[in-house]
């Protein structure tokens, strides 16, 4: 445990001057919960780009290239000082925050009862981090390889890397504590997602909001990107409403970087940059460029894996003559769709909700949302697996990973109306 720990509190200090170098007036919940984020971010870049320059992992060497990421994001925030003194937001907890604590408190017992369970641990996601390990950098051979296209090598990294330094950091591979990880990035956006509701709603009520909230940032897929995904997805999205809705430069910053780590995380987080990248050329075009540096991310591990040609099962092989063969089971497909959606009677409760808040605000939020459903609703018609089999074993997990941000615009709308209601 005291490895895993140490891990995450590595990569929250090493994200504070990323965090600080990005938005210099960051609140302390913005903080906190960036920093591992983006900490996560910058372990992730750091492993690849020794991998890239032939350099072996150990954790002296890792140690040494975080530490001049890190220097070199400080290097600005110092330079900065002979502006005076950065103002900090206010603080303004209430004792009902104490209650998002509860589903990651749960979680930390679910996710620690036994080593990570999960067959994708094992065969994608925990098995790629133990082979890179034992390596010392990515295993090109191991991804090349026909018989690990079960592995998914075409998948990005950041979740094998996150288990990596914990692993380096621990001195050895041992899976016991790695749940805690995702309670970690459960909490990381928790604190993103309240700072932002506190801008617009009370203390009361936006600690009620992150109480809701707090049930949909933690994953039971343990072991998997999920977690990861769910807190990258749900940051940058709620970042970028925010930037749109009030023109805040430093919510772009951060929206754009996070999009960037969510593509980094999973290729549902790239489809996630192009949806959202979709709904900001519909609401505001002329923001679309502020997008560059999630485009920036993702870019890396996109031209490794072309370099290394690793393929996408999805896109493989003939899409015409499979779309064509399952426009003919539309009906089927979406009775599946209908019948694994992920706690249907949420998914009812929001578009409920829908219909009583002023649904032209949110809009990029049902833009970003709608996009990436018809994403994944797309690769269904598109799958070289049987329909019924992908469709019961990802949609659950898919509909997980993007309700929250709805979520959250729903709420926070149906504040502002109760808000108008008490007025006289």
């Amino acid at each position: 445990m005291a490895a895993v720990l140490i891990a995450i509190l590595s990569l929250t200090v090493l994200g504070i001057p990323l965090v600080l170098a990005v938005d210099r007036n960051a609140s302390p919940l913005r903080l906190l919960g960036l920093a591992f984020l983006y900490g996560t971010g910058a372990i992730y870049f750091v492993l690849l780009a020794l991998s890239v320059l032939h350099i072996r992992w150990s954790l002296l060497s890792v140690t040494i290239a975080a530490l001049l990421c890190g220097g070199q994001a400080l290097l600005p925030v110092l330079g900065r000082r002979h502006e005076g003194q950065a103002r900090v937001p206010v603080l303004h907890v209430h004792v009902f925050d104490l209650a998002a604590l509860i589903a990651p408190v749960a979680l930390a017992c679910y996710a620690t009862i036994a080593p990570l369970w999960e067959w994708d641990f094992w065969a994608i996601w925990g098995l790629k981090a133990r082979v890179f390990l034992e390596a010392g950098g990515i295993d090109w051979r191991f991804l090349e390889s026909r018989w690990n296209t079960f592995a998914h090598p075409d998948y990005p990294l950041l979740v094998p890397f996150a288990y990596d330094f914990a692993a380096l950091a621990g001195g050895g591979w041992s899976d016991r504590w790695l749940g805690l990880l995702f309670v970690a990035w459960a909490l990381a956006f928790l604190l993103v997602a309240r700072d932002l509701a506190a801008l617009e709603t009370t203390p009361v009520k936006a600690a009620l909001i992150v109480f809701a909230l707090s049930w949909l940032a933690v994953s039971r897929y343990v072991g998997l990107a999920e977690g990861a995904l769910v807190a990258f997805i749900g940051a940058g999205v709620l970042f970028v409403r925010r930037a749109l809705l009030a023109n805040d430069d430093a919510a772009w910053r951060h929206g754009a970087i996070l999009l960037g780590l969510a593509a980094c995380t999973k290729n549902e987080g790239l489809a996630m940059l192009a949806s959202v990248a979709i709904a900001i050329a519909i609401v505001d075009v002329r923001s679309l460029r502020r997008l560059w540096p999630a485009a920036a991310a993702a870019l890396p591990w996109l031209v490794l894996r072309a370099l290394h040609d690793l393929p996408t099962d999805v896109v493989s092989g003939s899409l015409a003559s499979r779309f064509t063969a399952r426009a003919a089971e539309t009906g089927a497909i979406f009775r599946l769709l209908i019948a694994n959606l992920h706690d249907p009677w949420l998914w009812a409760a929001l578009l409920l909700g829908l219909l009583l808040i002023p649904r032209r605000r949110e809009r990029f939020v049902l833009l970003a949302v709608t996009f990436q459903i018809l994403f994944y609703i797309g690769a269904y018609f598109v799958t070289p697996h049987d329909p019924a089999w992908h469709i019961a074993t990802s949609w659950p997990r898919l509909t997980m990973q993007i309700v929250a941000p709805l979520a959250y615009a729903v709420m926070v709308q149906l504040a502002h109306a109760e808000a108008r209601s008490e007025q006289p």
